[in-house]
C-alpha cells in the first residue's frame, strides 16, 4: 500500500476515491484500520525503506475485490524479537468476515515468508495471536509455526508467541537443504 492510499486511509476517505488510489476494490471493512493506516504511514515515513515490509492488500485475482491485509510489523531483525529469534521477522494478517476459512489467509501467509526468505533470506518468523483466536492458532500450527512463549500485549492482552524456524521454512517453501 503506498502512502498516498495509507494517507487517504487516514483522512476516512470514501471508498471509491480509496479504491481508485489503490486500484483494487476496497473492502467497507477497511475504514475500520485507521489506526492500522496511521501506524504503518507513520512507520514508512520515518523510514521509508520499510515500504516493501509494510501492510500490503490481500485481494482476488479475478475481481480486484480487497479482502484483507498482510505484512511484516517492521524490518527483519528488530530489536523487541532477540529474546525469541534475533534474525527474525513478524508477520501478521488479517482476512475480512466474509472470507474466512476459504484459504486465502494460509495463500497470504505463505507468499509473505516465500517473498521474504527468497528474496531478503529472512531465516526465521514470528507472529503473535490471541488464544482466543483459535482458528488463526490453528493455521499458525499447520503453517509450521510452533509456540515458544506468550506475553501480555496492552492492548490485546495474552498472546501466544509462535514461531516458524528455518527447518520450517525450508519445508513449508519445499526447499531442499541445498537452495
Amino acid at each position: 500500500m503506498t502512502c498516498e492510499f495509507l494517507a487517504a486511509s487516514v483522512d476516512a476517505h470514501p471508498l471509491d476515491a480509496l479504491s481508485a488510489c489503490i486500484g483494487l476494490d476496497v473492502a467497507a471493512d477497511w475504514l475500520l484500520e485507521r489506526d492500522l493506516a496511521l501506524l504503518r504511514l507513520t512507520d514508512v515515513l520515518a523510514d521509508p525503506g520499510y515500504l516493501p515490509w509494510s501492510v500490503r492488500a490481500v485481494a482476488l485475482r479475478d475481481s480486484g475485490e480487497m479482502i484483507g491485509h498482510t505484512g511484516f510489523h517492521t524490518r527483519p531483525a528488530p530489536d523487541y524479537l532477540a529474546p525469541y529469534a534475533a534474525d527474525a521477522i513478524e508477520i501478521g494478517y488479517t482476512i475480512y468476515p466474509p472470507y474466512r476459512r476459504q484459504g486465502y489467509a494460509r495463500e497470504a501467509l505463505e507468499a509473505m515468508i516465500r517473498w521474504a526468505h527468497q528474496a531478503y533470506d529472512v531465516p526465521r518468523f514470528i507472529a503473535s495471536v490471541s488464544p482466543d483466536n483459535i482458528a488463526s492458532g490453528a493455521l499458525l500450527a499447520r503453517t509450521g509455526f510452533r509456540r515458544i512463549a506468550s506475553f501480555i500485549d496492552d492492548v490485546d492482552g495474552l498472546e501466544y508467541v509462535m514461531l516458524l524456524d528455518t527447518p520450517a521454512v525450508r519445508r513449508l517453501l519445499n526447499l531442499s537443504a541445498v537452495d
